[in-house]
């Protein structure tokens, strides 16, 4: 039992470091790629449209907020600095100035002037939800981009997800992290099983427990830094004796069948990596309490006493009775009478008579 649980113990601790890199460098594209602020961009455009969304992104107040953005993508041939988050405030606020609209008189004429499409009929829907007042239509606008953007998160995170599944391919076949051959290899090695198994409880009682993936705001050299570790120190320890990598490959054996299980091993390491690293933590935490807790202990033998009971003898009898209160009661009203029935019957006198028929004859 404990065999197996050491070799469970090495596999989720190998998906734990792999998760945690992949994370990582998905961090890293997210700050390179400014994926954020290109969801923010897309998400602007199918609201305003997409003259509109130029005018937006070069008003002074957004590019107020851009500044010092790591978050850079080409908008109307330019590459531009994006912030990752606005507020609906920001948004309305920006929204009304490039329309113009500056009081309530000026409403009607500005959305009729609108050209036709979708843009303008959802102004003209906003403002009759409003009747017709300025304030009642920045709040009516800041709750239409609140529920746009928190549909836009959503897209978002899906996105993520399916980058970090082509991530976790990439890295499964980079480094070579097939899980049928960490399998194979820890399940034929109890000592090596149990190395890595120590080296995972270890991990796990002096390093803290993994943060979920930062797109909103990824530090880009945190990242650079945090990758270099993990390669480093951590996965390097775990290369030769699992057989990662590419070095400890004999291409004599390689065929048609050690690919087939090569791919397969890959896809299973890169579904396993899209978990996340918090799930593999917990995991690997429950895992490691769980071993360290050992067998459970055998239950104590149950034994069994047999008392005989032995009928003492007659003598023995005699000499332990002391008197009436020391005998036993008879146990019912038929031993009694069995009892007055085995005493020997008493001897009577007879009369002369008697005496004279039992003489024999002379």
């Amino acid at each position: 039992m404990l065999a197996i649980l050491s070799t469970i113990i090495g596999i989720v601790f190998v998906m734990l470091l792999f998760s945690m890199l992949a994370s990582t460098i998905m961090e890293l594209l997210a700050g390179y790629l400014s994926l954020r602020g290109q969801q923010l961009v897309k998400a602007i455009k199918g609201m305003v449209g997409h003259e509109a969304s130029i005018d937006f992104i070069e008003h002074p107040f957004f590019q107020q907020l851009s500044a010092g953005s790591r978050e850079r993508t080409r908008v109307g041939g330019k590459k531009r600095a994006l912030p990752s988050y606005i507020s609906a405030g920001t948004f309305s606020s920006i929204l009304l100035d490039i329309m113009k609209i500056d009081s309530e008189a000026d409403v009607q004429a500005k959305i009729d002037g609108l050209p036709d499409g979708a843009s303008k009929k959802l102004a003209q829907f906003l403002y009759k939800q409003s009747n017709g007042q300025l304030v009642d239509l920045k709040g009516k606008v800041e709750h239409w981009y609140s529920e746009v953007m928190d549909r836009s998160s959503g897209a978002y995170k899906r996105t993520a997800q399916r980058w970090l599944i082509g991530i976790g391919l990439a890295v499964a076949v980079v480094f070579n992290v097939d899980v049928i051959n960490i399998y194979h290899n820890l399940s034929i090695n109890a000592t090596l099983s149990n190395t890595i198994a120590d080296a995972a409880t270890n991990f796990v009682n002096t390093q803290p427990a993994p943060t979920a993936m930062n797109l909103e705001n990824p530090d880009i050299s945190e990242a650079q830094q945090k990758i270099g570790q993990l390669v480093n120190e951590n996965i390097a320890a775990l290369e030769s004796p699992l057989g990662l990598g590419w070095d400890n490959v004999d291409w004599n054996q390689v065929d048609v069948k050690w690919w087939l299980y090569k791919i397969i091993g890959w896809i299973t390491t890169a579904l396993g990596i899209s978990l996340g690293a918090t799930f593999w933590f917990e995991a690997l935490k429950k895992l490691v309490s769980l071993r360290a807790s050992g067998p459970p202990p055998a239950s104590p033998a149950v034994t069994t006493t047999t008392i005989t009971q032995t009928t003492p003898s007659t003598a023995q009898a005699s000499i332990s009775s002391g008197g009436a209160l020391t005998q036993p009661e008879p146990a019912g009203m038929f031993e009694s009478f069995k009892r007055e029935s085995a005493a020997p019957p008493k001897k009577t006198r007879g009369t002369k008579k008697d005496a004279e028929k039992d003489q024999p004859p002379k």
